[in-house]
């Protein structure tokens, strides 16, 4: 389904179109599910506003803010967008979509596994139910968002990642930088149950990879 922009335009000149193919339907597809799931398993956290909770915890902004910048520093060494056009309408579509929708799978993921963790040791060990319920949230986040870019995202996005033996290095210290980004996120769920400050990170983070990547999402270059 295609929505056309003027057609006055000389015939020589290029222009977008937003679009809508299997990729971009993909995409929405898998934001429905998240936000359905969302809305069934988190209402409790999506519908209180624990900003102020985290913003007491200074050495939690702190966290949150280093494991950010850390990511980003290094994705953008590694990441190229190789000529492609930067389209404003599906750049703030997407973050903004992918920010909040892509948050609530993993919020939904985490807090199976603190349920999960927490029945389990709290059972023989209730002492340590709750920092079970933690690490088994952050082990089942940090499976289920390496699932889901390799499964997923590296299907629909375009080779981005620069492959220069410089590159290379760096691309083997990313994981890092992702599992902090998840340690941190995760603690913003289960001290705070905080979800939009999360959201919020997430959003800057997605906003930051369709400038540096720009995947034809959503837009698409048409010659008239």
């Amino acid at each position: 389904m295609d929505v056309r922009l003027n057609s006055n335009l000389s015939p020589s000149i290029t222009r977008p179109q937003w679009s809508f193919g299997r990729s971009e339907w993909a995409v929405l597809a898998y934001w429905g599910i998240a936000t359905v799931l969302g809305i069934v398993f988190l209402s409790d956290w999506i519908i209180t506003w624990n900003v102020a909770a985290t913003l007491a915890r200074p050495w939690l902004i702190a966290f949150l803010v280093a494991a950010w910048i850390f990511s980003q520093i290094l994705y953008i060494l590694v990441a190229r967008h190789n000529g492609r056009p930067i389209h404003w309408g599906p750049t703030v579509l997407f973050a903004l979509g992918n920010g909040v929708c892509e948050i609530l799978a993993f919020a939904v993921v985490y807090r199976a596994g603190e349920m999960l963790g927490h029945t389990l040791v709290g059972a023989v060990l209730p002492s340590g139910a709750s920092i079970a319920g933690f690490v088994l949230g952050v082990v089942l986040f940090s499976i289920y968002g390496g699932f889901i870019h390799a499964l997923f995202w590296i299907k629909l996005l375009p080779p981005h990642l620069d492959d220069s033996p410089r590159s290379r290095s760096i691309r083997r210290i990313r994981p890092l930088a992702e599992l902090s980004l998840v340690i941190s996120w995760s603690l913003c769920f289960w001290l705070t149950r905080d979800i939009w400050t999360v959201i919020f990170f997430h959003i800057i983070i997605d906003f930051a990879l369709m400038l540096r990547v720009r995947p034809p999402l959503f837009m698409h270059d048409h010659t008239a």
